[in-house]
């Protein structure tokens, strides 16, 4: 059965800047994940579309549980109609 909506969301990740190039290729090789943007400083904008909320909360807490990540925190996160 097809999903009538579609969530996304944008994740803020703080990670170590020795790791970012290997988090950023872990995070994109995450179902649905995308990374927009990365700074030197250690911090990426990721976002993540889903056909559901609970594939959102399982990819924020695959994030936060990557080596080298200090925070991954959610700061947006909305609904369309598939």
């Amino acid at each position: 059965m097809e999903s009538a909506e579609w969530h996304i969301s944008s994740i803020v990740v703080h990670a170590r800047p020795a790791a970012l190039a290997a988090i950023s290729a872990a995070i994109a090789a995450l179902p649905g994940t995308e990374v927009h943007a990365t700074d030197p400083a250690g911090k990426l904008v990721v976002v993540v579309t889903a056909a559901g909320e609970g594939m959102i909360g399982d990819q924020l807490r695959a994030i936060n549980a990557m080596e080298g990540v200090y925070t991954a925190s959610l700061v947006f996160h909305a609904i369309e109609p598939a």
